[in-house]
């Protein structure tokens, strides 16, 4: 049976928290100690200061398989899980969701195939996708699991309550794997080319699944955090980056996002805990300071997905500070990704997730990350 949706309007659930044509795809390997991370070149800014929205959204649209899916670029017959996902959290953030917003069909089949996908994987594995994607070779074998569940947590609330069925099943079914996938020490992927990221992943949909009603483990969900925020040393003022292709952005960001969730933890939770609230704030000032520096900004030297999803892991962390923080934050990132925007409107990655999808999903998702109490961008 499909998920048929009605066209009644629900509230949108909030956040649960490249480009240059023509250039090549860069190595993967982690930079080397002192190895100046610099952009290409011939590389120029645009000279834009402010992100067209309406030329990504279209060629997503335009993007998008008949049976709802996305893979690395146009109608791609091989398209996957992960980048799905992607995909259509960019179109609940944009507005279009389970039933409202002009391109809800869109994403209503978006959630049909990957409810589907859920569905039809082996119960015994964590994977929901077949082995050999490219977001699996960047951020680990079982990443399709962990963006299909945030989707899935964030696309739930927005469907009428008789038509969460099959949605409902296919979160809590992630949720399981997930929680399976956790190694003792909090993290969720040892494997790829970023595994931080993909534990960063990992415990954001666990996050979103908790928000959205599914049952989630508690204690997981602090050793989640934890463990992101332990990427931090207070002492040297440092962030590990071994788990991060030795990219400072990335481990920042990861943490970031993890200490924000810590900070607004209900009292008496686990993350509640007053050695995790100290350990938040201890991060929250070093990455305050790191994710202002140009050099941090810059990741890997070139833009790839893995910056593009550092950068919507930060904006959400920047969103619950909110306030002055958060606007100059998100002031610099619209210039940033406006000069980087290609002219057809999309961006893609120069480096490891070079895939025009997924790159620009996530910059639109980063675009439209609001403050809680501001609404969601239009």
């Amino acid at each position: 049976m499909r998920i048929v949706l009605p066209t009644t309007k629900a509230a949108l659930f909030g956040a649960a928290l490249l480009s240059i044509p023509g250039f090549p795809a860069s190595g993967t390997e982690a930079l080397p100690a002192g190895r100046p991370r610099v952009q290409p070149a011939g590389w120029a800014p645009s000279g834009r200061t402010d992100p067209d929205l309406k030329r990504p959204l279209a060629w997503l649209i335009a993007a998008q398989n008949p049976d709802g899916s996305w893979g690395e670029e146009a109608r791609s017959q091989n398209p996957d899980v992960a980048t799905t996902a992607v995909a259509g959290i960019a179109l609940l953030r944009m507005g279009h969701t389970g039933s409202r917003g002009e391109r809800q069909a869109n994403m209503r089949r978006a959630l049909e195939y990957v409810v589907s996908a859920v569905e039809r994987a082996p119960a015994e594995q964590v994977a929901v996708q077949g082995p050999g994607t490219l977001p699996q070779r960047k951020l680990g074998r079982n990443i399709d699991t962990y963006v299909a569940a945030q989707f899935l947590a964030e696309a739930l609330p927005t469907l009428p309550r008789e038509q969460r069925g099959r949605a409902e099943a296919a979160l809590a079914d992630c949720v399981r794997r997930i929680e399976r996938a956790q190694a003792a020490d909090g993290s969720f992927a040892k494997d790829g080319w970023a595994p931080l990221l993909s534990s960063a992943f990992a415990a954001s949909a666990l996050h979103a699944a908790a928000t959205a009603g599914a049952p989630v483990d508690a204690k997981k969900l602090a050793r989640a955090d934890a463990n992101l925020m332990d990427k931090y040393d207070d002492e040297t003022k440092s962030f590990d980056n071994r788990e991060s292709a030795g990219v400072d952005l990335y481990s920042a960001a990861a943490s970031v996002i993890a200490a924000a969730r810590v900070q607004h933890a209900k009292p008496g939770s686990e993350e509640a805990d007053g050695k995790m609230q100290r350990k938040a704030q201890a991060v929250a000032e070093g990455a305050r300071t790191r994710l202002s520096d140009e050099q941090t900004l810059r990741g890997f030297g070139t833009y790839g997905g893995e910056e593009h999803v550092s950068y919507m892991m930060a904006a959400e962390a920047k969103a619950a500070v909110g306030g002055a923080e958060f606007e100059t934050w998100s002031k610099q990132m619209r210039v940033r990704l406006a000069q980087i925007q290609r002219e057809d409107g999309t961006w893609r990655g120069d480096h490891c997730i070079t895939s025009t999808t997924f790159c620009t999903a996530a910059s639109l998702i980063t675009l439209a990350i609001r403050p809680p109490s501001s609404g969601r961008a239009s």
